[in-house]
């Protein structure tokens, strides 16, 4: 027996033995490939970074000599210096003295959770940290507790929590149960879905309400965790520790600043980060890399060769704010991309901090910050950052603390919270009282388009100190100066990260004359009330009356240049007649922040921007901050013009595209959504073919396209290429017929006008997917077409509110109308068999019948109707038979609509 035994231990470490080899076996793999990497940088370095010419030539060695190598390397070429030489730097930066505009919550919180996420929330209400050594101690004095998910917690005193068996596990679960023994809440929070969702779960299901970065999750839990009181609760910041105070103190470095870790189990990632690195550095720009595991040393979280002369050890989270302020651009990597509400809680902070970001692909980061510069190739890094003037990367940045400070801090989030947990919460909704010194249409205006909602104006005369109670912010307005549509909504948000009785604009601009003082930095003086906003409590009636011109007041914070001008119209344009070379038709419907961030700052960069007439066309849109951005953009564009439809909108883009093309004054017109992106200056790129060969009535590139679950390269020069061998198109038709009616993006090319004027090419009104048979329209119209192989513009099909993401009864019949009018097209070109025969039959289950499980219940008759009768449409034409339709049709004919939805759906 005993021998059995020990045969069987002995099997045992065999197995664990063999187990072992395979992974050194694979992590030498990993190895010899870091081992042929070569050092490809320069040693011309930057403001903040450490020069170097070391370089050291690996052969072929085991992985314990790799490994010493490359600390070797690293520790030689690297700037381990960094942080003592930037410190008397960062010590003449200030800090936050508080915050004015909110208030803690009074709750007594008991927390576990990351150093992150706790400077993230202690300013917002009474937080107290839990051990497993004073939890009774707190017990009575809490309102409940809050259980964050971490990896050791703020000392390491819960490292091990996310092993089920560990004691630190155990540990926990006594404490859940002792709170829950008293009647305290117990709340769970997720920062670590959907990734980590599996090690923390079990935490959750001992807990009364469950919230988690990541919405998609919700029903994991709800099912898992037999609890509805599942809710999401995104990242923010806290203006205390995450704001821009004291970004203007320093001269900044051009650099490009990335703060975290390079991890192997993420080789997507992995690619992101080289393409992001190495875009910066083709770009004349370097890098400094703050590796975050730097003192590990493992291999796992080494940083490829190439990029080791610009690391430098970690630093203290504390520091880290404030080195970020001394660089205007900072990259964000994204481990999670595909969820709607989770990504890196950089995303917020570097915001706040007041950095311009670049990133990997996020469906939530594109959605919620189009300010924020997605990478999706190398090469259009150095369009980005070399694109801007120093006051357009000022302004960038000051509209990413605009995000942040108006909806996305921790107070916010907190409150939300509350509310869920039943709690009571309590943001607050601060008045501002406007002063004007006369009142006249021009300021009424103004007044009106302030994107600050909580306000009210009065004339001088009738401001009382009565009436000074009411309000607890005051300004004041000059009638010959101009105030920006932000200048109130930026000057009150200056209150939630200071703490302090006015906020001022010491530096401004005068007509174009720019007027420089203080940025950003604490004051003790304002040069003009008309350009400050006043906590009211904090004065009286007379102290307002006695200021006139420059006057010394303790206690003030000077913010930004922008929104503000002491000569009123400055920024009219008076357009100039002038022939431009390109017509670009942008139509809008409620993208406003969109259209400002993704799709005008793509065409800014372009080398023919100045040569663009840019046409925008508004579709009726309900959302006033869209017709802000619109109106703001033809203001201060000499190139844009802007039609509006004020009719609440026509459906789809077809209205406002059909309008643009009748608009057009060039000879060339090409198509960008708001929510889209043109890259590669790829329109200079198809308008110089335009204008080399004249007998080209059509060029077209390449697209990208990244929903909310992969990325797409529509290679459409490709596809041509493998159908007829060449790059240039003569029979339009027989192209169609050899790439199985394959389009491409409207977006990706550009026409001559007068093929669209002259055919009377129209999209279809209230249709969607309308752009696919324009796109074969331009085609069969063109007599002679070039593809080139190069990306034109990103299309980001996970945009909230897009047509063909959000799923009605409409969405269904807004394709009956485009299929009504595409099989007379068909007909009419000779090319429905070839349709019938390669397209039909795929399109119809995975474009249509795909998305019957996404509708809800109310709209679910109704759009299988529809969808029947676009089958009815096609069916005497059908030429392979498919199961799935005929069971579409057959159940659709007992009317079995949930069965439709379970048999024919294809997910």
């Amino acid at each position: 027996m005993e021998i059995v035994k020990i045969d069987k231990r002995i099997e045992n470490i065999d197995n664990e033995i063999a187990k072992l080899d395979k992974d050194i076996k694979k992590q030498k793999k990993y190895l010899s490939q870091l081992i042929k990497e070569k050092d490809k940088v320069d040693g011309n370095l930057a403001l903040f970074t450490l020069e170097s010419n070391v370089s050291i030539k690996l052969d072929s060695i085991d992985e314990e000599a790799y490994v010493k190598e490359y600390l070797q390397y690293r520790d030689e070429v690297s700037d381990k210096d960094f942080f003592n030489r930037v410190l008397p730097l960062l010590k003449k930066i200030p800090e936050s003295n508080g915050s004015r505009y909110f208030k803690k919550f009074e709750v007594n919180v008991g927390i576990v959770s990351d150093e992150f996420l706790y400077h993230s929330f202690k300013d917002v209400a009474n937080f107290h940290y839990l051990t497993n050594k004073n939890y009774k101690e707190l017990a009575h004095a809490l309102d409940f507790i809050l259980i964050v998910t971490t990896w050791k917690g703020l000392n390491k005193e819960w490292r091990g929590l996310a092993n089920e068996n560990s004691n630190r596990r155990k540990e926990l679960y006594e404490i859940i149960e002792f709170f829950r023994g008293i009647d305290k809440k117990v709340v769970f929070y997720s920062k670590e879905d959907p990734v980590n969702y599996e090690k923390f779960v079990e935490i959750a299901k001992r807990c009364d309400y469950i919230f988690t970065t990541a919405e998609e999750i919700i029903p994991r839990y709800k099912e898992e965790c037999k609890n509805e009181n599942v809710f999401v609760l995104e990242f923010g910041v806290n203006p205390l520790y995450h704001n821009p105070v004291g970004m203007r103190t320093i001269k900044k470095s051009n650099d490009v600043f990335f703060a975290g870790s390079w991890l192997t189990k993420y080789p997507e990632r992995q690619k992101e980060t080289k393409d992001i690195f190495n875009g910066v550095i083709e770009a004349g720009r370097n890098l400094k890399i703050i590796d975050r595991n730097f003192e590990i040393n493992h291999p796992d979280y080494f940083f490829p060769r190439e990029y080791a002369k610009y690391i430098s050890p970690s630093i203290s989270h504390e520091y880290l704010q404030k080195i970020h302020k001394l660089y205007n651009w900072a990259i964000n990597l994204n481990s999670v991309k595909y969820s709607n509400t989770m990504f890196a809680n950089r995303v917020y902070e570097l915001q706040a901090i007041g950095n311009i970001i670049l990133s990997n692909y996020s469906v939530g980061v594109n959605n919620l910050f189009p300010n924020v510069f997605i990478i999706n190739d190398s090469l259009e890094v150095k369009d980005i950052i070399n694109s801007f003037t120093d006051e357009e990367v000022f302004e960038h940045q000051v509209g990413g603390i605009r995000n942040v400070m108006s909806s996305y801090t921790t107070f916010h989030r907190f409150n939300h919270l509350l509310l869920c947990i039943g709690e009571k919460g309590r943001l607050p909704k601060h008045r501002v009282l406007v002063v004007v010194n006369e009142m006249n249409q021009q300021i009424k205006q103004q007044f009106e388009s302030q994107t600050y909602p909580y306000k009210h104006i009065v004339t001088y005369s009738e401001f009382t100190q009565e009436l000074k109670e009411q309000f607890e912010i005051i300004a004041f307005f000059n009638s010959k100066y101009e105030y920006g549509e932000f200048y109130l909504e930026d000057m009150i948000n200056a209150f939630k990260y200071t703490d302090v009785d006015y906020v001022t604009k010491s530096s401004y601009y005068n007509g174009e004359k720019f007027i420089e003082e203080t940025e950003h930095d604490f004051v003790e003086k304002i040069g003009d009330k008309y350009r400050s906003v006043f906590w009211s409590s904090k004065f009286q009636l007379k102290d307002f009356n006695n200021m006139n011109g420059e006057t010394p007041l303790p206690n003030g914070y000077s913010i930004d240049r922008f929104e503000f001008n002491m000569t009123s119209n400055v920024n009219k344009n008076v357009v100039q007649p002038k022939k431009y070379e390109l017509s670009v038709i942008v139509p809008v419907y409620n993208n406003g922040k969109y259209l400002l961030n993704k799709c005008f700052n793509s065409l800014k960069r372009s080398s023919i921007f100045k040569e663009m007439e840019i046409i925008i066309i508004d579709d009726g849109s309900t959302d006033e901050f869209t017709k802000l951005i619109v109106k703001r953009l033809e203001k201060h564009y000499p190139n844009v013009r802007a039609y509006y439809f004020n009719d609440n909108g026509s459906g789809s883009a077809s209205r406002p595209r059909n309008k643009g093309a009748e608009l057009a004054t060039a000879d060339f017109i090409t198509y960008l959504d708001p929510d889209n992106e043109a890259v590669n200056d790829g329109y200079a790129r198809l308008l110089e073919e335009l204008k080399i060969d004249t007998e080209l009535d059509l060029v077209i590139g390449n697209m990208i396209k990244l929903d909310n679950t992969k990325k797409g390269n529509f290679l459409y020069y490709k596809t041509v290429n493998e159908a007829i061998g060449s790059s240039i198109i003569k029979k339009p038709h027989k192209l169609l017929i050899e790439t199985n009616m394959r389009a491409q993006s409207i977006q990706a090319l550009i026409v001559k006008k007068s093929i669209v004027v002259e055919n009377n090419l129209k999209m279809i009104q209230n249709a969607g997917g309308q752009d696919t048979l324009f796109f074969q329209e331009l085609l069969l119209h063109s007599k002679k077409t070039k593809v080139i192989d190069l990306v034109i513009h990103i299309y980001y099909a996970a945009v909230a509110g897009s047509v063909t993401n959000t799923i009605t009864d409409r969405f269904f019949n807004k394709f009956y109308i485009l299929e009504k009018e595409r099989l007379p097209f068909l007909k009419k070109h000779g090319l429905i068999n070839v349709y019938m025969e390669k397209r039909f039959n795929f399109y119809f289950k995975n474009w249509y019948l795909k998305r019957l499980n996404m509708i809800e219940e109310q709209h679910l008759e109704g759009s299988i109707d529809t969808l029947y009768k676009i089958y009815e449409l096609y069916k005497e034409y059908i030429v392979i038979e498919d199961k799935i339709i005929t069971t579409f049709e057959r159940l659709y004919k007992k009317k079995e609509y949930n069965q439709i939805v379970v048999q024919c759906c294809l997910n």
